[in-house]
This record gives structure tokens, C-alpha cells and sequence, in this order.
């Protein structure tokens, strides 16, 4: 299953400043809250302060989906391997004789993966030639399916 992140029509935008609390506004109330009560009143001065704002969720799902070089590199290796590995069994199923269904299902899942740029062009090329080679394997089995009907 593929989860991809959700695209924003707007920007971001920084961290924005607190807004200043109103002068003793926090201790006004705690000083007629304990009023009477021999607890020792606080200074007026001593106004709790803002809280600073905390970015957008946008922001935080960007930098979740933040994806480095070697982590898109890694994916387009798997994905290689995944065409290979059923190209290699369709190899095996031919030289035994024994195609089937299970083999071109295979070979579609493989070659239906969403393929993204690795940012190595030695293995986008490579894995160009592997997916041309899975689509012309698929292209044969269904050829021979429908003629053997």
C-alpha cells in the first residue's frame, strides 16, 4: 500500500511571535483568587508570559515526508528487484514448461508500482530496461493466452 502525502495550495508560514499577555492579567486573577487565604499573593509583574505558536500541521507533514536521495535509491532497488525476482520465475516456469496465470499476475504488480526518480541515472536507466523488458514478457503471455484459447 502506497500512502502518499497531502499537497497544500498554500505555503507554510514561520513560526509567528506570541502575543504579549495583558500586564498582570494571570496574577490579577490569582491574587483575588487567594485572597484571605494566607497563601502568599504573587507580584504583579510576574504576568505569565504567551506561549509561542507552534507551526502548522502542514509543516509537520512536510518534514515527515521529507525524502533523501538514499531513501528514494532504496525504493527503486526493492522495486528492481521485485520485477527481477519474477521475471527470474517466469524464466524457471518456462524452461519447465509450466506457464501460468500466477506468472502474469506477477509480472503486472511488479511493472503497476509507481516507479519514482532515485536520483541515480545509472539505476533509473537500468531499472527503464528492466520495466521494458517485464512489459514485453507480459505482452508475450497474454499474446500466447489468447491464442490458446
Amino acid at each position: 500500500m502506497r500512502v502518499s502525502r497531502p499537497v497544500s495550495n498554500k505555503p507554510t508560514t514561520g513560526i509567528s511571535k506570541a502575543k504579549a499577555a495583558p500586564k498582570g492579567g494571570f496574577s490579577n486573577l490569582v491574587t483575588s483568587a487567594n485572597s484571605g487565604d494566607g497563601i502568599e499573593q504573587t507580584a504583579p509583574n510576574a504576568a505569565a508570559g504567551g506561549v509561542a505558536g507552534v507551526g502548522g500541521v502542514e509543516s509537520i507533514m512536510a518534514l515527515q515526508g521529507v525524502d533523501n536521495t538514499a531513501e528514494r535509491r532504496n525504493r527503486a532497488m526493492r522495486k528492481g528487484r521485485r520485477m527481477m525476482d519474477a521475471l527470474d520465475r517466469l524464466q524457471l516456469s518456462i524452461l519447465d514448461g509450466h506457464t501460468s496465470q500466477s506468472h502474469l499476475g506477477l509480472l503486472q504488480r511488479a511493472l503497476s508500482e509507481v516507479r519514482e526518480e532515485s536520483g541515480d541515472d545509472g539505476l533509473d536507466n537500468a531499472l527503464g530496461h528492466v520495466e521494458v523488458r517485464t512489459a514485453v514478457e507480459i505482452a508475450k503471455l497474454e499474446r500466447q493466452k489468447k491464442y490458446s484459447r
